[in-house]
């Protein structure tokens, strides 16, 4: 049966995660299977390094160098909450003088993603690919805000829940659970 809503409880390291299923068309991606991902209110965008998604470091590399070399591939960078200043400066240059091969803060912009939350389709036009990065991928606000989404504990299981619904499908069900865990009516 097909979910009417996402519901997701907080792990002990106070993350919240999922297993989905996501496509990437402009990669050639298509139905990666059960993929953790994790929800990431503090983040803008959606971010994938690819490797999770099961590319070696062979293609992950040839995939780079092909983006590298294609004008139309957007390119951007971005830091981490931990990289100094000198990093960031240095990577800044690098990014100028387009030796994007250099760096490994650099983002390509792919298009068509789909995440399928064990029924509950969303859809994004672009999104960041990274391949050197080998990190968590990253749900962002890009994401996100095409659902209504409460977080907090439930009243009934004492745990804290992440309970969404795409605003474009909202309905009965995703209301009840409202109501159920936090008492929203």
């Amino acid at each position: 049966m097909k979910n009417k809503f996402i519901l997701l409880e907080m792990n002990r390291q106070n993350e919240i995660r999922a297993d989905v299923n996501m496509t990437i068309k402009s990669l050639g991606i298509t139905k990666v299977e059960k993929i953790s991902v994790k929800i990431d209110t503090g983040c803008p965008y959606t971010s994938i390094p690819v490797r999770k998604l099961g590319i070696s470091n062979d293609r992950a590399l040839r995939m780079k160098l092909s983006d590298c070399a294609d004008p139309e591939i957007k390119k951007e960078i971005s830091f981490g909450v931990n990289d100094t200043r000198e990093k960031v400066e240095s990577d800044k240059e690098k990014f100028r003088n387009r030796k994007y091969m250099e760096l490994q803060s650099v983002t390509f912009q792919h298009n068509d993603l789909e995440i399928d939350f064990d029924g509950i389709t969303l859809k994004k036009d672009s999104v960041k690919i990274s391949y050197d990065r080998t990190g968590n991928i990253l749900i962002g606000m890009d994401i996100l805000s095409q659902m209504d989404i409460h977080i907090g504990n439930s009243r009934t299981l004492g745990k804290t829940l992440f309970l969404a619904c795409p605003y474009d499908s909202m309905n009965a069900d995703y209301l009840g659970a409202l109501n159920e865990h936090f008492d929203l009516q």
